[in-house]
């Protein structure tokens, strides 16, 4: 479980290229929203969540507009860190990339705005930025596609300025031909995806080449216009499967590939494998868990995979109301807490992961008469509590309270029996509690409703949950 601190957050934050708007706030969810992604409590964000190009006016007083956003990226800066205290771990940086104006807009606080490439000039001025990826202690690397190398920027805490390039145009070893999109691993070495010469380059901490990898070609295994790139490995801090790969959309923004820290190749989906066969996949990236987030700027939402490629579910649709998009393209999740940042075409949203459950059913074993299965498919691990009632909605047992799931299909078995829980659990819930049931081992014959809930680990544990409900006939 990761634990959220105890905190109100005014989240100015999402102002990065892309920022904030307020808007209205539904303390409670319905159970028919699709609720993979959730909208941050009022108290944490004061019902700042969605930006327009309207507020980063309000902000840059028309000196910056949106013009293409592309990639974004989130980290929480140690020169901001107090280390006496945790309240303040969730106050994060956000960088996002303004590529048609040829700069990065980020927050210099939590109340202002800092814009990089404005009065830049010669080696340190941007042409066509696209991905992004930083770091805690201050290091930024751009994608400076437009002049075929990676630009290497440092964050004091204040401002973002200028510090060397690594590359230039060419074939060879530390050359590029449309650099795209970049990524950095927990010991800071740089993975870029070299688009025009289908490859991936490696660069160490001190920016020297380590190494490539990639062969030409539209085959699963090969790459053909590598673009966006996440990496994760087993030392970085917040991941919980401590696993190693990279994952690379390529084939002109319709595959998803995957690959060790070597090269090697593991697994590839196309876009036709999970439904969208006109998706066009724009920038990802990676949770807690390792699933994989994908924006899909043709049907104008996220995709979800797990990090073995499984497709878990889609999040949004078009339209600038809650929960739909217009053409999203960068995204970033800040892992610990369980923050999402999403770029569109003409603004920008923030999320919290939620979770969701998909096709609840309650089935009965084929030979025994008192055993049931509940299955349904999780899109996010998740915290799971299930209690069974009567026809008066009175409680009757709790089958279990907190259990951790995975991601993916799942089938529960239960054979009715009956379970006692303290006094403390019950009234925490507020459950009215059947007294007719008590000192019983089985639930008696007659019909019931089991209720279960869907409860996620992030910071959203404590602000949401989900419940599905289904009838069970004893016999």
């Amino acid at each position: 479980m990761i634990c959220p601190p105890n905190r109100k957050f005014f989240l100015i934050i999402l102002i990065l290229a892309t920022l904030v708007c307020l808007t209205g706030w539904d303390d409670n969810e319905s159970d028919e929203n699709p609720t993979t992604l959730v909208f941050p409590p009022y108290l944490h964000s004061y019902g700042i969540r969605k930006a327009t190009k309207f507020h980063l006016f309000l902000f840059m007083q028309n000196r910056v507009k949106f013009r293409n956003p592309q990639d974004l990226a989130v980290v929480r800066l140690d020169v901001w860190d107090d280390s006496t205290t945790e309240e303040d771990d969730d106050e994060v940086t956000v960088y996002g990339v303004n590529s048609g104006q040829n700069n990065i807009i980020y927050n210099v606080s939590m109340s202002a705005l800092g814009v990089y490439g404005l009065k830049e000039h010669k080696e340190r001025r941007l042409n066509k930025p696209m991905g992004i990826a930083a770091n805690e202690r201050g290091d930024v690397f751009i994608c400076d596609s437009g002049n075929n190398r990676v630009v290497r920027l440092f964050n004091d805490g204040k401002k973002l300025d200028y510090v060397s390039s690594i590359g230039r145009p060419g074939y060879g070893r530390g050359e590029f031909r449309q650099p795209y999109g970049v990524a950095l691993d927990s010991q800071d070495n740089l993975y870029v995806t070299d688009r025009g010469n289908h490859r991936i380059q490696v660069f160490y901490e001190n920016d020297s080449f380590k190494n490539n990898f990639g062969v030409s070609g539209e085959s699963d295994g090969r790459l053909h216009l590598p673009e966006a790139i996440a990496v994760n490995d087993r030392h970085r801090e917040w991941t919980f499967y401590r696993d190693n790969f990279i994952v690379v959309i390529d084939l002109n923004h319709s595959r998803l590939q995957k690959f060790d820290l070597s090269g090697k190749y593991l697994k590839a989906i196309h876009a036709g494998d999970f439904g969208y066969p006109n998706a066009r996949m724009g920038y990802l990236a990676l949770d807690y868990y390792s699933n994989i987030y994908v924006t899909d700027q043709a049907n104008h939402c996220v995709h979800k995979f797990d990090r073995n490629l499984n497709y878990l579910t889609s999040f949004g649709s078009k339209g600038s109301g809650d929960r739909e998009f217009i053409e999203p393209r960068g995204i970033t999740i800040h892992r610990r807490f369980g923050q999402v940042f999403i770029a569109e075409k003409k603004g920008a949203q923030y999320y919290w992961i939620g979770t969701d459950y998909l096709e609840f059913s309650v089935k009965r074993h084929p030979t025994r008469e008192d055993m049931f299965f509940f299955e349904y498919f999780l899109t996010e691990p998740s915290f799971i509590t299930a209690d069974i009632f009567d026809t008066n909605d009175k409680f009757v047992t709790r089958i279990w309270y907190r259990q951790f799931k995975t991601s993916g299909a799942q089938k529960d078995l239960w054979s009715c029996f009956t379970s006692s829980w303290h006094d403390s659990i019950l009234a925490k819930d507020n459950l009215e509690v059947a007294d007719e049931y008590e000192n019983l081992n089985t639930v008696p014959t007659g019909t019931y409703f089991v209720r279960y809930r869907f409860e996620p680990t992030y910071s959203s544990l404590n602000y949401f949950s989900k419940k599905a409900v289904k009838k069970i006939v004893i016999e």
